[in-house]
């Protein structure tokens, strides 16, 4: 993903992560993600990931390889970012992230809430502020969704696990993460948490109809029976999700400490 090479074939050179504006921060991020999802990276991809214009991106692209911030392939169009580029987006993905375990856990908004509200939040903190408020939580290794959150330039070793559309009815799965594609949907934000189609929870899976296009499971968390009511859930969705076969171990999946729950309600947050 990183360090790629200008037109004149040099590698542009590497600084320390700088502070970025909001929008070319989350076209950062949004790079950063494709490139995680194994996704073609050219502009036109990337503006309908972020819902804009060709034209928007086109200006956006070349400010930010002015900057030395990304590269554009002559031959393939292809973007890539470079060193400074990469530490840029794995900086305010971790912001992105930690505000999202504070609001969801600590202050109680619900996922699609907590995801709006902590892209407005991630530019307002400082590196002492949220290398604090990561102690608070207990250095999660991921998200809440269940995507790895880098530190200090590595990104913890994490199983790749397979889409949820790729089990087969009659096995057992355990929800991995939801990848950032699927996070930009709000709906289907709000319907995985509404299931509890989380991560770290068991799901087992009724039936694959493809014909259909969907598929119908249910949660098995309690040791084999079922919590909840069947879920359907579409396969174009479940292609969004990762998860692992059968009941995976509890230690991948982080929970928030008590003590900031304890010091949220201190301080009259809850």
């Amino acid at each position: 993903m990183a360090g790629g090479q200008g037109a004149s074939g040099e590698q542009v050179a590497v600084g320390e992560p700088r502070e970025t504006t909001e929008a070319a921060a989350e076209y950062l991020m949004t790079i950063r993600y494709m490139h995680a999802e194994e996704q073609p990276v050219i502009a036109a991809r990337l503006a309908e990931r972020l819902r804009v214009s060709p034209a928007t991106v086109s200006g956006m692209v070349t400010r930010l390889a002015r900057e030395g911030l990304l590269t554009v392939d002559d031959q393939t169009r292809q973007l890539d970012l470079t060193d400074s580029g990469r530490r840029a987006a794995e900086r305010t993905f971790r912001r992105h992230a930690l505000a999202e375990w504070l609001l969801t856990e600590v202050v109680g908004l619900g996922w699609a809430e907590a995801d709006e509200e902590a892209h407005h939040l991630q530019h307002a903190l400082s590196d002492r502020v949220t290398d604090k408020i990561d102690e608070l939580l207990g250095r999660p290794p991921t998200c809440p969704h269940g995507n790895p959150i880098p530190r200090d330039g590595q990104t913890a070793e994490r199983p790749a696990g397979i889409r949820l559309s790729q089990a087969r009815a009659g096995s057992e799965v355990t929800i991995l993460r939801v990848t950032e594609e699927a996070e930009e949907d709000a709906r289907l934000l709000t319907f995985l948490q509404q299931h509890s189609i989380r991560p770290g929870s068991v799901f087992a899976i009724d039936e694959v109809a493809e014909h259909l296009g969907t598929m119908r499971l249910h949660r098995t968390d309690d040791g084999g029976g079922a919590l909840e009511e069947p879920v359907t859930l579409g396969l174009v969705a479940a292609a969004k999700l990762r998860v692992l076969p059968d009941r995976a171990d509890a230690s991948l999946f982080h929970r928030v400490p008590e003590r900031a729950r304890v010091a949220a309600s201190m301080a009259g947050v809850l």
